[in-house]
């Protein structure tokens, strides 16, 4: 997160993993917090954009599916949903 994207983390906890489509590869996913939201940027190279999204943003996107809000979640049977999922849970 803070080479790409410029972003510290703290309070970093394992969330699940998943098959990567590449030979011998695994995806992990990992929920964390933040230190400071506003150091937030893009590296211009493997990111393009960053953005924060709201709470009731992420449950707007999970009620109405993909792109239904303007936000495109990644796919239900991917660990990145999984995650944004359960996060979104956490305070709803």
């Amino acid at each position: 997160m803070r080479e790409e994207a410029g972003v510290r983390l703290r309070e970093v906890r394992y969330g699940g993993s998943q098959a990567w489509p590449y030979p011998r590869s695994l995806m992990l996913g990992f929920h964390a917090r933040v230190q400071d939201d506003a150091a937030a940027r893009a590296d211009g190279d493997e990111i393009a954009a960053v953005r924060w999204f709201t709470r009731a943003e992420i449950g707007e996107a999970l009620e109405r599916g993909q792109g239904g809000s303007g936000i495109l979640l990644p796919g239900p049977s991917s660990i990145a949903h999984a995650l944004i999922s359960d996060w979104h849970a956490e305070r709803s």
